[in-house]
């Protein structure tokens, strides 16, 4: 039995799954800070290899995932607008035919 490999996109996620990954991108920006408040280093997979950064070398690292946690912040914010534009208004419609 061959795997179905289907194009991935965006397209099927919610605002939820922008939500866990908008988490995951903070959990990484607080660990470098506390790389550096501990004198520490901070650990990521690189390529499939595991690579060990020195706190005074993550400045990169941090750069990147705040712009990618300022991307995620705009997403989700343009996903709530569409969310709240999509609201049923459950005002009654006013009859404006006259017999």
């Amino acid at each position: 039995m061959k795997p179905i490999i289907v194009p991935w996109d965006e397209s099927f996620l919610d605002i939820e799954d922008y939500q866990v990954e908008r988490a995951a991108v903070r959990g990484a920006i607080t660990a470098i800070h506390r790389t550096r408040q501990f004198g520490t280093c901070y650990i990521i997979e690189d390529e499939g290899r595991t690579k060990s950064i020195k706190a005074e070398d993550t400045g990169p690292y941090e750069k990147q995932l705040l712009e990618r946690l300022e991307g995620l912040n705009q997403k989700i914010s343009s996903l709530r607008q569409q969310s709240d534009s999509l609201v049923l208004n459950d005002a009654p419609v006013k009859n404006t035919d006259s017999k």
